[in-house]
């Protein structure tokens, strides 16, 4: 199935239009909950008690646990993600990251980011057509404005050209499916008569070993018996 991804993203966040030196301010902040951080910590089996130890934290300068890294950098980056990374094809690295002061539960993180390079040439793009590679910084700064993360992220974009044609995929299930064989209705009444016959002759011979007198086995008791009764006779 093919489908125009215009109509699924926004109209201006396209190879095209981004320009080298430009920096977005995204719309949205988001607001650091203890169970985002303390989930996260958990999932990733971080054991640093930093993140998840209130108790041994209230001795520390911040007082509080602090909100794992990798939150951290997941909220900045995803509040970035719909100017800089709606019409992405390919995530290809993120790198020189830096965490600048820590974040507690509570904290309201914005995020920014600035065009540091494009590269649409063939030796980059890996076979891949009507895409480029778009290098961003991306930074995030807390209520009070101080920067908490710092990161540099390079992705391939989609340009205004680019289409889903030829990128079909059959489904898998139906294609492991085997073709059902169709049976003619002559053959199968054929085969029909030949079980039939078939479950006839069983039964008749079943009958005819019916009428025999059965063969009963000797057990050892009784041919010892007999020989005893020999011995006597002599």
């Amino acid at each position: 199935m093919s489908f125009e991804p215009a109509t699924l993203t926004g109209k201006d966040n396209y190879y095209e239009d981004f320009a080298i030196g430009d920096v977005y301010e995204h719309a949205r902040g988001k607001t650091v909950e203890a169970l985002e951080n303390v989930l996260i910590t958990n999932l990733v089996m971080n054991t640093a008690q930093g993140h998840f130890n209130e108790h041994m934290m209230e001795s520390s300068p911040q007082k509080h646990r602090i909100v794992f890294g990798g939150v951290t950098a997941s909220i900045v980056i995803g509040l970035a993600m719909q100017d800089t990374g709606e019409n992405a094809f390919q995530e290809l690295g993120l790198d020189k990251v830096r965490f600048r002061v820590p974040v507690l539960h509570g904290d309201t993180l914005y995020a920014f980011s600035e065009v540091l390079g494009k590269d649409d040439s063939p030796e980059v793009l890996h076979g891949h057509k009507d895409v480029g590679v778009v290098h961003f910084r991306h930074w995030g700064i807390n209520q009070r404005g101080e920067t908490v993360f710092e990161g540099e992220r390079r992705v391939l974009v989609k340009k205004r050209s680019f289409s889903t044609a030829g990128l079909e995929v059959e489904d898998e299930a139906r294609a492991a499916m085997p073709t059902p064989r169709r049976v003619p209705a002559r053959a199968a009444r054929t085969n029909a008569r030949v079980v039939k016959a078939h479950a006839q002759s069983v039964s008749a011979k079943a009958r005819s070993v019916k009428g025999t007198r059965p063969v009963v086995a000797k057990s050892a008791k009784d041919k010892s018996s007999k020989a005893l009764a020999r011995r006597k006779r002599k």
